[in-house]
């Protein structure tokens, strides 16, 4: 920091101070009030580079195929295209350039939106430039992951321009999922409102805890898919699963029915995730105000883990068909 001599000051003129740090320089006046104002800010000439000639801007790009292959082109506007439905994939923070986002997208575009969509080809991409994967129990709270929250204010941005268009579905790829999340709580916060709109929110094979991704959907009044509480197959996510589903069910703006929760434990995944991950853990937790939570404390008394599993299953299920 550079403050010139006071002595040099004339009257009526204010103190001028010049901050510098890596790559910027700014001119900063403090005024009678003590306040302190911006009034220049250079930057280096390597910002101009970037601004010119990157190819790794984060933000939204626009994919799209043909016969020479994927090819995605930045949004300089930073929104993404103004139509009904559109689709937005907020990619995986491990891609090292937008090229490779999308093409690794476009390779699983079927799972996550179905064969005419792959078929199609015609998205929009969220690109966060980490460079690295967001796993593990120190990522699962997306809420503490500080890294990625200037790349959550552009996707928080571009969902907010995106108010005025109806079913956009915003789906997180792998950990993704910790931008969309922390995007989704920064409107929230605002007390935006997606209701009438019927934007949908997904996650596939998320990274991060999907309670913090639900309420923030709720409260703003989109859609969450019925699959968004098994998107994460980490150990806690699973404990989550029943007691999520269960309280999707008690909601009556969520699409995710008591039809669709009987049909989860007839295949058997919740109750075998929902043990599995208990014995991956090593204690005794019981979920409070679901099915489980009922049956949970005897499970140690049943042989083995496939008699465990069974048990679950046939306690739950019995309880579900008796209302």
């Amino acid at each position: 920091m550079f403050i010139p001599n006071i002595n040099e000051f004339k009257t009526n003129s204010f103190q001028k101070v010049v901050v510098f740090v890596p790559g910027i320089a700014a001119t900063v006046e403090r005024r009678t009030d003590d306040t302190l104002v911006i009034t220049t800010l250079t930057l280096s000439e390597e910002y101009d580079s970037i601004a010119r000639g990157s190819t790794q801007k984060p933000g939204v790009y626009s994919v799209s195929k043909d016969r020479r292959g994927v090819e995605a082109s930045y949004r300089n506007n930073g929104r993404i295209k103004s139509t009904d439905e559109r689709k937005v994939v907020i990619a995986d923070t491990d891609y090292r350039k937008p090229a490779d986002a999308a093409t690794g997208v476009t390779q699983r575009l079927s799972t996550m939106f179905g064969a005419s969509a792959a078929l199609k080809c015609d998205f929009d991409l969220f690109y966060s430039p980490l460079g690295s994967k967001l796993k593990g129990m120190r990522n699962y709270n997306p809420v503490n992951v500080h890294k990625t929250y200037g790349y959550a204010g552009l996707l928080a941005d571009a969902i907010e321009q995106s108010i005025n268009k109806k079913g956009v579905e915003w789906t997180s790829e792998r950990s993704g999922s910790v931008v969309l999340t922390q995007a989704l709580k920064t409107l929230a916060a605002k007390n935006l409102s997606y209701k009438k709109q019927k934007h949908i929110v997904k996650m596939c094979w998320a990274t991060s805890n999907p309670w913090p991704t639900y309420e923030a959907v709720s409260q703003l009044g989109m859609i969450a898919d019925k699959q968004l509480f098994k998107s994460n197959s980490h150990i806690r996510a699973s404990l989550t699963t029943v007691l999520g589903n269960r309280a999707r069910v008690k909601n009556q703006d969520d699409p995710y029915s008591k039809d669709d929760y009987a049909k989860d434990l007839a295949n058997g995944t919740m109750a075998a995730n929902t043990v599995i991950g208990i014995g991956a853990l090593g204690t005794s937790v019981a979920l409070a105000g679901t099915p489980a939570g009922l049956v949970l404390g005897t499970v140690g008394s049943v042989t083995g883990t496939v008699g465990a599993l069974q048990f679950v299953y046939s306690k739950i299920k019995s309880r579900m068909e008796r209302g």
